[in-house]
């Protein structure tokens, strides 16, 4: 009797299985880049042509649970004359996409009520991405192996907490310096109350600990309240007050404490959206440290120049003014920034960013970018421009 009632239910389980595995879903993406960077500090010009070909898969549920696979590959088209961090073309400025085949995500996930949770390979967004993000910009992005927990308890507050083993880096596959990956033992916990539209809470904990790079490890605990307003049928507005403090954590050979500050305000009107923000990444004079993202997706910050990816000892202000929307069926942006240190007086520059994209047919998208940084008393005067086509299928 055991036997047959074992048999039976193997016999119902198999054929859901195999649906499960058959009835998945498969997308298929391209990137096609072209970068070009002048900076006043290198002796060459960089020009990097990169095709990004992305497929992934996921399964159907079972039991519920489903499977999400994902591989990146990325290839030169032309002579890599640029410092992609692994070929030793030191004369040229860096762009970071060095060539490869790479799991991107790999990732079991199991749903439960009101929430799920994922366990392997994965992306990870927390936020706006200004501490822990997926580094998209970037041909190879930035993955984590990750067990993540996701709960909504009710509908206006959203829990998340991941524990972080590996951050799998956007210097991938290839092993060199810097790492393609990091031994990790992050904590990254998120709560999310939206109170109504005008008013959102999101506090965060990220507690990160890197056993390869100790001076990296650092504790941040802070609280974003956002929210927008409609004033008409063709006008909001729209806030963020964000304020977070950040020290030493774990094997980090530095003592420090920094601030981390951001105030931004926005107004749309028929669709075209002007704002200005003041963001701070403090430092501590007395020990030499400021505020270190490690995680983010840096290029959405501090101007497309990427000037500022690892903020230097005296910290960063950064004043910016930005305009976007759509404008003649194309996505257009325009952003000024003024940067200078938290710490003292020193001016580290202006930059100047624009964009124009424009999406077809919803799959096929077109893009040109520009960044342009003056220097000051920081860094040397550079300039960057893309273009770039992208297909989704």
């Amino acid at each position: 009797m055991l036997l047959t009632t074992a048999t039976s239910t193997l016999a119902q389980t198999e054929p859901a299985l195999g649906t499960a595995l058959t009835s998945g879903s498969t997308n298929l993406s391209f990137r096609l880049r072209s970068e070009h960077v002048d900076d006043a500090g290198f002796i060459g010009d960089a020009a990097a042509n990169t095709l990004r070909t992305r497929l992934s898969w996921r399964s159907g549920n079972w039991e519920n649970m489903n499977l999400l696979l994902e591989m990146d590959s990325v290839t030169y088209l032309g002579d890599d004359r640029f410092n992609n961090t692994r070929n030793s073309n030191t004369r040229y400025p860096v762009v970071a996409d060095p060539d490869g085949v790479d799991l991107n995500q790999a990732a079991l996930q199991y749903r439960l009520d009101g929430g799920s949770v994922t366990a392997g390979r994965q992306r990870l967004l927390r936020g706006n991405q200004r501490f822990v993000g997926s580094v998209g910009w970037r041909q190879n992005e930035q993955t984590f192996d990750a067990i993540a927990l996701n709960l909504t308890p009710t509908s206006t507050l959203e829990l998340d907490y991941a524990w972080v083993n590996d951050t799998r880096r956007i210097f991938g596959p290839e092993n060199g310096n810097p790492p393609a990956a990091l031994d990790s033992d992050h904590h990254l916990l998120n709560a999310r109350w939206r109170v109504s539209a005008e008013l959102n809470l999101d506090f965060y904990s990220y507690s990160l600990a890197f056993s390869e790079a100790p001076a990296l490890s650092s504790a941040t605990h802070g609280l974003a309240v956002t929210g927008e307003r409609e004033l008409g049928t063709d006008t909001q507005v729209d806030y963020r007050i964000e304020y977070a403090r950040q020290s030493d954590y774990r094997n980090n050979p530095n003592d420090y404490s920094a601030d981390y500050v951001m105030v931004s305000a926005g107004i749309k009107i028929s669709g075209v959206r002007a704002a200005l923000s003041h963001e701070i990444l403090g430092a501590d004079s007395s020990a030499g440290m400021a505020v270190q993202t490690p995680l983010a997706t840096l290029h959405a910050f501090q101007g497309w120049a990427d000037k500022f990816l690892n903020t230097p000892a005296f910290g960063v202000r950064d004043t910016a003014v930005s305009l976007a929307g759509n404008i003649a069926g194309s996505n257009l942006t325009l952003a000024w920034h003024d940067y200078q240190a938290d710490a003292g007086s020193l001016s580290l520059g202006q930059e100047v960013n624009i964009q124009v994209a424009k999406t077809f047919a919803s799959r096929y998208t077109l893009a040109a970018k520009f960044a342009s940084y003056q220097a000051d008393r920081y860094s040397t005067d550079a300039q960057k421009f893309w273009l770039s086509a992208e297909a989704r299928f």
